[in-house]
């Protein structure tokens, strides 16, 4: 079993035509909504493995300020598979690999809407949509690449955490 703790970046800078969105770097704003999902990952005593983001700028930076407040030296692993314009099957091939061994794990995965939320539609059949700086749990099974999902947060609720 894996435990998916997935988490779209924080705020970002705005769309400029002279700079690529990969490009894009999290905002002060960004900085403070991971230290929120940091907390909250802290306070449900989550323990994370692997940690996996896209490799855009925005997501790696949530990655790090997230890591960083848990004081966790983990290796943040850019994947293709959590860039916004990917086929959510090629994550869920990517996780089913990983868990060959058949190892309970806790991954965070940090991307991008609408990816997350058409991920976390393909694996648990949930309609739902990841606001920045938002958190799912998902319990994920990859023998049948089935999961539950059994947590979602916005930044409003995790404020009042």
């Amino acid at each position: 079993m894996l435990h998916l703790i997935i988490v779209r970046h924080g705020e970002a800078e705005p769309k400029v035509e002279n700079i690529p969105d990969k490009d894009r770097k999290l905002i002060k704003k960004g900085l403070k909504q991971m230290r929120r999902v940091a907390n909250f990952i802290d306070n449900m005593s989550y323990k994370i493995d692997k940690v996996f983001s896209s490799p855009y700028i925005r997501a790696y930076q949530s990655a790090e300020a997230v890591l960083e407040e848990l004081d966790e030296d983990l290796k943040i692993e850019t994947i293709r598979e959590l860039e916004p314009d990917q086929d959510v099957s090629a994550l869920v091939e990517k996780l089913k690999e990983l868990n060959s061994a058949q190892t309970e794990m806790t991954i965070m995965l940090v991307g991008h809407e609408p990816h997350l939320s058409t991920f976390i539609k393909a694996i648990t059949g949930g309609e739902v949509e990841l606001k920045k700086g938002g958190v799912a749990v998902v319990e994920f099974d990859p023998t049948n690449a089935k999961g539950k999902l059994t947590i979602l947060l916005t930044q409003k609720i995790m404020k009042r955490l």
